[in-house]
């Protein structure tokens, strides 16, 4: 037996054979012609239902078995070098995909990107070299490049043309940037082009120490208080106090701008040094070389508040509902609660329940000694009710996405009801005011209706959203909507070209806005790395497209700064359409900023992104908007958000953005 199975073995028969129903990659990979052993490769399922991982052998080859069949992506991965997806690309969206054939194997052979050099020798104080430090070189573009130091504290990283700053983990969580900085904003830029090396030689920064002890009000110390310390240019630690409260934390960079937080989530407290609620109120320490910064501090007293919560419009007390002020919260009853142990100060409050609009305020000023007393009155949510149905057939249709959208806030992709199946949608978390109704089939994965996107009318649908049917929202009433009458979709296909006539970088297209850090959507179709792009979502209607890439404004087909002005496309049920676009650079806009966060600029009558930037860490930043629009500012910041200039959209202060030249806003809260 042993002899037979020594022989099967031998005629390879003892391998099972691939399944019918799965399929194989294999290939090889290559740089500068030469296969490269070791790297990582994997192979990710368009749909998430399948994947793959295998390394190259020292020729370079790689193989990926048993893969259901489908659409994959291949990723290579070699440490010291940009991740890369088949073939030649850093952009996921722009990778090409893989068809695997069930029962089959497809061949899939790629070259690593040609690549600059950036390397150096990290050493601590004393000028030697540190091994295992984590090193990182960040592109001003958003890729990145990961290694690590070796036993000598030597590094190096391969990166593709561009621009990095380079930052070291000196302990965990805790980095330094190139050269000897302890903040992002602050850290020198390398420029690397292909073929070049680029030597970035640091040394570990001076420190010192915090240490101190945390005690309770009859001055026993706290045991496990998490202790934060940290400052605005980026550095952070922490550390729990021990059995005693006593805490000490080594290793702090020289700064003059550290705050010290002491929380305890079991106890429900979190304060700033010396007894601040508000961060912002916090005293300034100094960390100096060698030595050691003393910060201690008292738990702040507490106190109790009392909830009375009741129904806005009819004054009844509300049976069942969620209260929380500060970090104590707890279920009321009746239209009442009492929270006990809250922080005394300036404490945040909010309160809950189902169907109601949820209310939150700042400034409840508890106080020692005493029970504070706050009324709050929650309004009945309002709701809007409708129907989706096949235009010709009048057949309900299931699954299909309604997503109420105020005129003004172009936020597509967000908080859709899909339909039943008899094609009924209920909207009921409405706040009052006034809605028009977006219908779409979810964007990602196969489609499963054969119906595109429309905003809704009285008579059938329309890509033009000032077309759309007005509905005004009642509290603790439901409106009507118009049917949803879904035509038969049509497809876009065209190529997103950069002011200067190459493929724009990272371009995509969207229908207006979405998320407050970029500007996207929930609802975009990617540009290639040629820039072609493909749209395959919307109904037969005339359709405006707004445009993003790096390095221009967002602007609307046509060039238009607003959707408004847009040229619109024609799109045909079954058919379809081109539309190439040479997008306008547009004009700089610097915002100096208050606060650290992200700034919005949006267009100052209809609500859509025309430009974006991020204060992160340092307090100014560039946008570029298309010139001749009026734009207004919404500052997305790390304390609180505002808007520049009033307190909504329509109070905000309005910028005129020129056609050329520069333009600098000074934004205050």
């Amino acid at each position: 037996m042993l002899a037979l199975a020594l022989a099967i073995g031998t005629l390879g028969l003892g391998a099972p054979a691939q399944a019918a129903d799965t399929g194989s990659i294999v290939g090889q990979l290559t740089d500068g012609g030469q296969p490269v052993n070791g790297a990582s490769v994997q192979a990710t399922a368009v749909d998430g239902d399948g994947w793959g991982y295998a390394s190259t052998d020292a020729g370079g080859h790689y193989q990926l078995t048993d893969l259901p069949a489908g659409s994959y992506r291949v990723q290579y991965h070699v440490e010291g070098r940009p991740t890369q997806f088949a073939y030649g690309t850093t952009d996921y969206s722009a990778a090409t995909i893989i068809a695997v054939p069930a029962g089959g194997q497809v061949t899939v052979d790629d070259a690593l990107l040609p690549t600059g050099t950036i390397t150096g020798t990290f050493r601590d104080r004393a000028g030697n070299g540190t091994a295992g430090l984590y090193v990182r070189a960040d592109s001003t573009d958003g890729d990145s490049v990961t290694g690590y130091t070796d036993g000598d504290g030597h590094y190096t990283l391969h990166v593709l043309p561009g621009s990095y700053r380079i930052q070291f983990e000196v302990v965990s969580g805790v980095y330094q940037y190139a050269p000897g900085k302890i903040g992002y904003a602050d850290a020198a830029v390398y420029p690397v082009s292909v073929g070049q090396t680029v030597t970035v030689d640091d040394t570990l920064l001076p420190t010192g120490s915090v240490a101190g002890r945390f005690v309770d009000r009859d001055g026993t110390g706290i045991a496990d208080v998490q202790v934060q310390v940290q400052s605005d240019a980026g550095p952070y630690y922490w550390v729990n106090t021990d059995a005693n409260g006593d805490y000490r934390i080594d290793g702090v960079f020289e700064s003059a701008d550290y705050k010290v937080s002491f929380s305890h989530w079991d106890r429900h407290f979190e304060q700033h040094a010396y007894g601040k609620l508000d961060r912002a109120d916090a005293t300034l320490f100094t960390v100096t070389a060698d030595a050691v910064t003393r910060v201690d501090d008292t738990l702040l007293p507490t106190s109790s508040v009392h909830l009375t919560v009741t129904d806005a419009l009819t004054g009844a007390p509300i049976p069942a509902f969620y209260g929380e002020v500060g970090m104590i919260s707890g279920s009321g009853v009746d239209g009442s609660l009492t929270l006990d142990g809250v922080t005394v100060g300036a404490q945040r409050l909010y309160v809950s329940a189902d169907g109601y609009r949820s209310a939150a305020q700042t400034g409840v000023v508890v106080s020692e000694g005493a029970t504070a007393e706050v009324a709050v009155t929650l309004t009945p949510v309002a709701k809007i009710a409708t129907t989706v149905v096949d235009a010709v057939t009048g057949a309900p249709v299931e699954g299909f996405c309604v997503q109420p959208v105020v005129p003004t806030e172009l936020a597509l992709g967000t908080s859709c009801k899909q339909s039943d199946s008899d094609g009924k949608v209920l909207i009921d978390w409405l706040g009052a005011g006034t809605y028009q109704l977006f219908a779409y089939e979810l964007p990602w994965g196969e489609h499963s209706t054969p119906y595109g996107a429309q905003w809704v009318t009285a008579d059938g649908g329309t890509g033009t959203q000032t077309l759309a049917t007005l509905l005004t929202a009642v509290p603790g009433q439901t409106v009507v909507a118009p049917t949803v009458k879904l035509d038969r979709r049509g497809v876009i296909r065209g190529t997103v070209r950069a002011a200067d006539g190459t493929p724009a970088k990272n371009a995509y297209v969207s229908f207006g806005n979405f998320h407050y850090h970029s500007g996207d959507g929930g609802i975009t179709f990617p540009a290639a790395a040629d820039g072609t792009y493909t749209v395959d979502f919307l109904g037969p209607y005339l359709w405006p497209l707004h445009f993003y890439a790096d390095d221009h404004a967002p602007q609307w087909s046509g060039n238009s700064g607003g959707r408004s002005g847009a040229t619109k496309v024609k799109v045909r049920a079954g058919k379809t359409v081109v539309y190439d676009i040479q997008l306008l650079k547009g004009t700089k806009v610097t915002v100096t900023a208050p606060d650290s966060g992200y700034y919005v600029a949006y267009h100052a009558a209809t609500g859509e992104t025309s430009g974006r930037c991020s204060t992160w860490p340092a307090m100014t930043c560039d946008m570029l908007v298309l010139g001749t629009q009026k734009v207004r500012f919404k500052v997305w910041g790390s304390e609180e958000d505002f808007w520049y200039g009033g307190g909504d959209f329509a109070t905000a202060t309005s910028v005129t953005v020129p056609a050329t030249g520069t333009l600098t806003v000074n934004i205050t809260r």
